[in-house]
């Protein structure tokens, strides 16, 4: 069983760029790579930031582009997302329904179960949040299914991304989630993105991973004392986090835009 991640694919409305690019038609791209693969997934989960500033006519262009996909496709927001407006304007479905205060819910796979969980904390404060309210869903959620292969996804990664401006601003109840997932052994991923390029790290016997963007991004490597070492320039991409049932093991391969609009697997 495959699922694709898309994550920070800052969809701008219409007329507008997101650092002079065209977000959706990045988007747009990453779609129709999709499609088009050998191996069809169960679903797409977009792991946050869907757009840039959380207005409705961002959300109107990022539903266009994505209604193109053949599979479902699952969203949680991110710090640039703005929660109600994001369900009101994407179908219920995307967001499995959910109308609590947090947008946390589950997707029932064959078998890859996901469980999605809302790190949003302010209306665009980067720094994330897992209250004790969702630490205890999530808790009781793995308890219920404790053999089945478990995906679980955040927007931003609840370990250092190497990039002090980002990790300044914290992950609440990250000690509590490792603590909760190290009793867990069929979590085999935690999907994250944020940080528009591929990091990654472990927990236990849980492979920590963050998404590229779909968008191009340059990305400023600040050192601990605020100096500018360089630029990551890092191409638009996905991943593919594939279920191997012969082996019970989950796989991540990432997908890479080269500058003709043509998606291949990452070298690396």
């Amino acid at each position: 069983m495959r699922v694709i991640q898309f994550t920070d694919t800052h969809v701008s409305k219409p007329g507008v760029l997101h650092f002079g690019r065209d977000s959706s038609r990045y988007l747009a791209d990453a779609v129709a790579a999709v499609n088009a693969l050998d191996l069809q997934p169960a679903f797409v989960v977009v792991t946050g930031d869907l757009v840039d500033f959380g207005i409705e006519a961002e959300y109107v262009v990022f539903r266009s582009v994505m209604d193109a996909l053949r599979c479902p496709y699952y969203v949680i927001p991110g710090n640039h997302d703005q929660r109600e407006t994001m369900r009101a304007l994407l179908p219920p479905q995307t967001y499995a329904g959910e109308r609590g205060p947090r947008s946390r819910y589950i997707v029932d796979g064959d078998p890859v179960r996901l469980v999605a969980l809302d790190t949003k904390r302010g209306r665009h404060w980067p720094g994330a949040e897992l209250t004790p309210d969702d630490l205890s869903w999530l808790e009781r959620t793995l308890a219920d299914e404790p053999e089945r292969p478990t995906i679980v996804a955040v927007h931003q990664p609840p370990f250092s991304s190497g990039l002090p401006y980002l990790d300044a601003f914290g992950f609440r109840g990250a000690r509590a989630l490792r603590a909760i997932l190290a009793k867990r052994p069929n979590v085999g991923r935690v999907i994250a993105g944020h940080v528009h390029h591929i990091v990654r790290a472990q927990w236990e016997h849980a492979a920590m991973i963050a998404g590229p963007s779909t968008v191009p991004q340059s990305i400023p490597l600040v050192l601990a004392k605020g100096k500018i070492a360089g630029k990551l320039e890092v191409r638009p991409g996905f991943a593919a986090h594939d279920w191997d049932s012969a082996h019970a093991r989950f796989e991540t391969i990432f997908f890479h835009r080269n500058d003709a609009g043509a998606y291949t697997v990452a070298s690396a």
